[in-house]
């Protein structure tokens, strides 16, 4: 069987670090569920006091530690990466951080609006936080970021009708989006 996925070198060079530095770092990791047009990758990310979105939209790659990815294309295995790797944001269909609140500063007055998008073999519905005036049109959404948050949400599967997850926030990749669709403005 073949191996979906092509790990990229190390993104972090752990064995030119100290171990001090290495023990801190790993108290500071947190899970976080990737998926891609052929995959769920599962592994660690360093946030550094930032949230995830705001890492997705700055950055071109996401390093990962101890990387495990679980193929959904048929008859081909998932493989495990250990250590440090990267992935490419733009390969990302979406994400689901983990769940904790972000500090009061980083907070802004948002218009939220209730949303059905398609992308890759999923479809998620979730409640989009947009700043006021911003539309929700995919060609505006593209010019201002790369990943749109999307809380309260339900994630579907196109191709496997029993699959489905729910989670409080999920990070959409705005680039390869299929649909957009406003189901309801709540504010």
């Amino acid at each position: 069987m073949a191996r979906f996925w092509d790990w990229s070198n190390n993104a972090v060079n752990s064995a030119t670090r100290g171990a001090t530095a290495l023990d801190a770092e790993e108290a500071g990791l947190e899970a976080v569920e990737l998926y891609t047009q052929t995959a769920m990758v599962l592994g660690l990310v360093a946030p550094e006091g930032r949230r995830l979105s705001d890492i997705l939209n700055s950055n071109s790659r996401l390093p990962v530690r101890d990387a495990r990815s679980i193929s959904i294309v048929h008859e081909v295995e998932g493989s495990e990466r250990g250590g440090w790797t990267s992935l490419a944001t733009q390969d990302i269909l979406f994400a689901m951080p983990p769940e904790h609140a972000s500090p009061r500063q980083m907070k802004i007055h948002r218009r939220q609006h209730r949303i059905r998008i398609g992308t890759g073999p999923y479809r998620i519905v979730g409640t989009a936080h947009v700043l006021p005036g911003m539309k929700l049109d995919p060609y505006v959404l593209r010019s201002r970021m790369r990943f749109l948050a999307l809380t309260d949400a339900y994630v579907t599967s196109t191709t496997d009708p029993l699959w489905e997850r729910a989670a409080t926030v999920v990070l959409v990749n705005v680039q390869p989006l299929e649909e957009l669709t406003e189901v309801l403005t709540i504010s």
